[in-house]
């Protein structure tokens, strides 16, 4: 049996995947009756599950396609394309309470403008149709004579290998051009979306006029050089003892600030039992043992199955699998694991090895030859056939059997999770505060966790469970249970009580090296200046003696070259307190800042401001670049409170639990 798998294994594995496709569009959905529920509302207003789910699949067709996604990487995609719905349904009311719409001249700009998008939809409905022809031919002389006359029927832009702009131009003045489905899909949204979209944002944006004032004060203070000595204490150095701040601080503090710290979305925190997904030595025998059937079956001289056919279709790297296998060029010593290095310099041209083990899994070898290149190293080109050895299905269901009798413990017999996971030897952990759709950074994305750790009104039975059904990656598998949740809007001091605390302790930290600062103040003062690296600049410190001795317990003393919107150590870069230490004095050590860092004294040594010439070609480059980005930046933070303010529900967890 095996000997006939291996012979047909490539028919073998294309028809399991036909079958785990098939498997695949079947299930990952909870909601599988006519899926009646929306992906998610916007403002009470329906997304539809089904328009969501072909955008899905395009972005994966054409920007994903032949690379394997992990779970985590389909998480973003589908949260990426949920919000792009979101925001689209947004924009929509927008424009419709603006009655903004595009006007004919605004269409054919964009038309004019946007070819190679025309191109593309426009051939792409051609080659669709072109297989169409091709398909419903009785012969090959049929299908033919049927394509060259559908050919012949195209825009010249379509056909000719160089694109003619000019006659793309006249195209779009035809009435033939607007009877392409692609093109009358194109100008629905010219009309009703993108445009009016461009039109709401040069509203929005409206206000965003710099001025030639603002302009030149940003540029000469950016580009105004100040050659500046520092002197850093680093609050690591006095950390404060974490037992200084308390409760009751931390109680205080968040009485004294509550706005500041109110909960954005709904939290929830989980205890977890949870155990590794590994093999066990009963999975790597088995996997051993098919590598020898396949190693037999390549050494079968009856055999039809060869080293590159075999590669293709069973080697688990897939990054040389399309390649028969082969593993670059002549490779010197030192690339490889040792296990396997030692195999492939051992074997002879053309021979084959036993299965060898390593790290990555079993690997079966062939050599292509040694050669010694001109320095006198000997390197060899060989080709693998890789498995790798991974928990099977059935390491995978007794896990999965310890886990369900802890849920069955804790939801029949009443029995506390932590006894009942202690019961079967598995170690309970507990997270921190998560949100919807966020991850337990130590396992990793879990399909399932946010529908059962937040209530969601369309299935409320799915978090009515005291645990959660198994959940599992290809890590970790687990079972979970709620322990505390807070509502979005909500203010509680316990979602942000380590932050605070951390935060409180920085500050006394900060502190205690501010007040050792203050401490040797006079020695820092004492440090000879250096030498101005412009010494014709009238701003500039007489040096002092440079031999002396700078050296400060705990200080660190060096000289830096810094404008207003650069970086200054122990102050960071643009800020208030970094504004205000350049403003300084030339030649005067200022006095001890506390920053969020630790303390820091500066003096200027020196100033150098920029020519005027620069400072004129700046200003007009700043003009340019504000109102550029500028533009964008208002009408994004635009989308940004739109969203904010939307009542936004997401049904992801829904449709993709398992």
């Amino acid at each position: 049996m095996l000997t006939w798998i291996n012979e047909n294994a490539k028919w073998v594995i294309a028809i399991f995947a036909v079958g785990i496709m098939l498997g695949l569009l079947a299930m990952d959905r909870t909601p599988a009756q006519n899926h009646q529920y929306p992906i998610g509302r916007v403002d009470g207003e329906p997304i539809s599950y089904a328009e969501y789910d072909v955008r899905v699949k395009k972005i994966v067709e054409n920007r994903y396609k032949d690379t394997h996604l992990e779970d985590e990487q389909y998480m973003k995609l589908r949260n990426d394309v949920f919000r792009s719905f979101v925001q689209q349904a947004l924009l929509k009311k927008r424009i419709e309470e603006n009655g903004l719409v595009a006007s004919v001249a605004e269409m054919k700009a964009e038309l004019r403008n946007n070819s190679d998008a025309v191109r593309n939809m426009v051939g792409q409905e051609a080659q669709q149709r072109l297989y169409s022809i091709q398909s419903s031919a009785t012969s090959k002389e049929d299908a033919n004579a049927r394509i060259q006359a559908y050919i012949s029927t195209l825009p010249q832009f379509l056909v000719d290998s160089n694109f003619n702009k000019d006659a793309y131009d006249r195209w779009l003045d035809t009435p033939e051009a607007y009877e392409w489905v692609a093109m009358a899909n194109y100008e629905k949204d010219l009309e009703t979306m993108s445009i009016p979209a461009k039109q709401l944002q040069m509203f929005v944006s409206a206000n965003v006029h710099p001025t030639t004032l603002e302009a030149q004060w940003s540029v000469e203070k950016r580009l105004t050089e100040h050659e500046l000595e520092v002197a850093v204490v680093s609050g690591d150095d006095f950390q404060a003892p974490a037992e200084s701040v308390d409760s009751l601080t931390v109680n205080a503090y968040f009485a004294a600030n509550p706005d500041s710290f109110f909960v954005e979305k709904d939290l929830a925190k989980l205890q977890y039992a949870v155990l590794p997904v590994v093999a066990t030595a009963n999975d790597d025998a088995k996997v051993r043992e098919y590598a020898m059937t396949l190693y037999f079956q390549l050494k079968d001289t009856t055999s039809v199955a060869n080293f590159d056919e075999m590669a293709r279709v069973a080697s688990e790297d897939l990054t040389t699998a399309a390649e028969g296998g082969v593993l670059g060029d002549y490779t010197a010593r030192g690339a490889w694991v040792k296990e396997f290095e030692d195999v492939a310099f051992a074997l002879d041209s053309g021979a084959i090895s036993e299965p060898v083990r390593t790290k990555f899994g079993y690997h079966i070898i062939q050599s292509h030859g040694k050669i010694i290149d001109s320095t006198g190293t000997e390197k060899v080109k060989v080709s693998h056939i890789l498995l790798t050895v991974t928990a099977s299905s059935e390491t995978v269901d007794s896990l999965e059997q310890i886990l369900t009798s802890i849920k069955t413990a804790v939801e029949n017999d009443n029995v506390k999770f932590e006894d009942a996971a202690k019961a079967k030897h598995v170690p309970v952990r507990s997270s921190d505060w998560i949100g919807r759709g966020d991850m337990i950074p130590e396992l990793g994305f879990l399909n399932g966790l946010s529908a059962f750790a937040f209530v969601n009104k369309e299935r409320p039975d799915l978090s009515d469970s005291k645990v959660s059904a198994v959940l599992k990656n290809k890590d970790f598998i687990l079972v979970a249970t709620k322990t505390d949740s807070l509502v979005a809007g909500s203010r509680s001091v316990a979602s942000f009580f380590s932050q605070i605390k951390n935060s409180l302790l920085a500050k006394k930290s900060a502190e205690n090296a501010a007040h050792y600062l203050n401490s040797v103040a006079d020695k820092v003062k004492s440090i000879p200046s250096v030498a101005p690296r412009d010494t014709t600049d009238t701003t500039a410190v007489a040096v002092a003696d440079s031999g002396a001795n700078t050296s400060i317990e705990k200080v660190k003393v060096e000289t830096i070259t810094a404008s207003f919107d650069g970086y200054v150590p122990g102050i960071g870069y643009a800020n208030p307190k970094l504004y205000n230490v350049l403003k300084q004095k030339v030649g005067e050590w200022g006095p001890v800042i506390t920053t969020d860092r630790g303390a820091v004294m500066v003096k200027v040594i020196s100033k150098k401001v920029p020519l005027e010439s620069a400072v004129k070609a700046a200003v007009q480059e700043e003009l340019v670049n504000t109102w550029r980005f500028g533009y964008t930046t208002v009408f994004n933070e635009y989308m940004s409170a739109m969203e904010n303010s939307a009542k936004v529900e997401n049904n992801i967890d829904l449709y993709f639990k398992d």
